[in-house]
């Protein structure tokens, strides 16, 4: 298993600098974040919540969004 290092779509030069850095480190995986919208398309609310907890951690959207990039430790 490989940790991620997700890189927002407007950040190609530190998506290039990472990718760069973490070129020995087999165990690292760069990528570029490939989502392109909300992957849900209904227009009506589910009628109950389908989910019994989130699975993350913390929210790689709000890390995506703040700072550029998202760190995913797999262990």
């Amino acid at each position: 298993m490989k940790d991620l290092i997700i890189v927002a779509q407007h950040e190609q030069p530190l998506y290039d600098y990472l990718s760069q850095s973490f070129t020995a480190r087999p165990d690292v995986a760069v990528i570029l974040d490939r989502r392109q919208g909300e992957r849900r398309q209904r227009r009506e609310p589910p009628a109950a919540e389908q989910r019994q907890h989130d699975r993350r951690l913390h929210s790689v959207n709000a890390d995506l969004t703040s700072l550029g990039v998202a760190f995913v430790l797999v262990r």
